[in-house]
């Protein structure tokens, strides 16, 4: 494979597939997807997924690293897979601020970033996170998908009632829906569901003592 020291994510996003390249960006999530992480700059985002044949790639939220691997695509996902080495720079930066999308809007200009929905109503609220599975939701009349996947901490917390601000990261799994090509938002943990603006519930809802 030819191999390519890039300038930008957006410089990565336009190679074809199969060839090696190193670049550098922030890291915008740890251990909440497992081994995924995903790593973002001023241009683009990208997934890292260190298979078989990566090294060990545990890097945390706010490093900024170097990362040297193959583009690869799975299920629509551009993704650097495997990694062959990495280096962390700097520790404990901020990360950028999200993105303001609707759900339609999530697509392959702002995959792998961070990205937040305002206004999202949960089809599911009330009910607990579960593991490995896809939550709907509507937002001003859009509809759209968020994925809780095993390990997650969101597992076993209140899946919102009423609308909120959903922060994640803009990712997708599939081309089997028309609407939006399988994109979906990927929440990290309870602090990427924000409060509304009005006022949010932080338990179900009880009725007693009707008469």
């Amino acid at each position: 494979y030819l191999s390519h020291a890039l300038t930008s994510l957006a410089d990565l996003r336009s190679f074809s597939l199969g060839v090696t390249l190193t670049v550098t960006g922030l890291v915008t999530s740890g251990s909440e997807f497992g081994v995924f992480s995903y790593i973002q700059d001023g241009s683009a985002g990208i997934a890292c997924y260190p298979v078989t044949g990566s090294i060990t790639f545990t890097p945390d939220r706010g490093d900024s690293i170097t990362v040297t691997g193959t583009l690869k695509d799975y299920n629509g996902l551009l993704e650097i897979d495997p990694i062959t080495s990495f280096t962390t720079i700097s520790t404990g930066n901020p990360l950028p601020v999200p993105q303001v999308i609707t759900p339609l809007q999530m697509d392959e200009t702002n995959e792998g970033e961070l990205v937040q929905i305002d206004d999202v109503i949960f089809a599911a609220g009330c009910s607990n996170f579960l593991g490995n599975t896809v939550y709907s939701f509507t937002s001003n009349g859009e509809s759209g998908n968020s994925y809780v996947k095993t390990g997650s901490p969101l597992i076993g917390g209140l899946v919102p009632i009423g609308a909120i601000s959903l922060v994640g990261i803009s990712s997708q799994f599939t081309f089997s829906n028309p609407a939006n090509d399988g994109y979906q938002i990927l929440p990290r943990d309870a602090a990427d569901l924000g409060a509304g603006s009005t006022f949010s519930f932080t338990s179900c809802v009880i009725q007693t003592n009707i008469t």
